[in-house]
């Protein structure tokens, strides 16, 4: 990785609850680096995105960097670390060496249970949440005060 790098761009699956909760937290931690969610497969993603297979319901997470290095699955994962203040330490422990295959092993147990490990944490999805909050029928009465 290059310390030149001005901001990341994650491709997650938003229709993940646990995605969705990582996300949520990525963004309340101290980084070095800015962060920008895109919900893979949509619209702002294959805009942004061409060159890129876009997949609605994506298997695997995928950052892009501000000068267009496309990094998936585990490394994905350790290039968002990379990016956290307080885990750049870890992402270079996980880069190389020994903890490598430690870290695909845990990459491919979780992103291959996320649907269980969503279902069992309770965690709702960005999709879901706006499904939620389109099915409201709007006050009228409240919107105008």
């Amino acid at each position: 990785m290059t310390e030149g790098i001005e901001k990341l761009y994650i491709l997650y699956d938003s229709r993940c609850g646990l995605c969705s909760r990582v996300r949520e937290w990525m963004l309340e931690q101290p980084v070095y680096v800015p962060l920008d969610f895109v919900a893979a497969g949509s619209d702002r993603a294959r805009r942004l995105f061409p060159a890129l297979a876009h997949d609605d319901a994506p298997a695997e997470l995928i950052v892009v960097t501000s000068d267009g290095e496309v990094y998936e699955n585990d490394a994905a994962w350790i290039v968002c670390l990379w990016a956290l203040r307080e885990l750049r330490p870890w992402s270079r422990r996980f880069a190389h060496g020994p903890l490598r295959p430690l870290a695909r092993a845990a990459w491919n147990v979780l992103s291959g249970n996320r649907e269980q490990v969503s279902r069992l944490l309770s965690l709702q999805s960005d999709a879901e949440i706006v499904r939620q909050l389109e099915s409201q029928p709007i006050d009228t009465a409240c919107a105008l005060n």
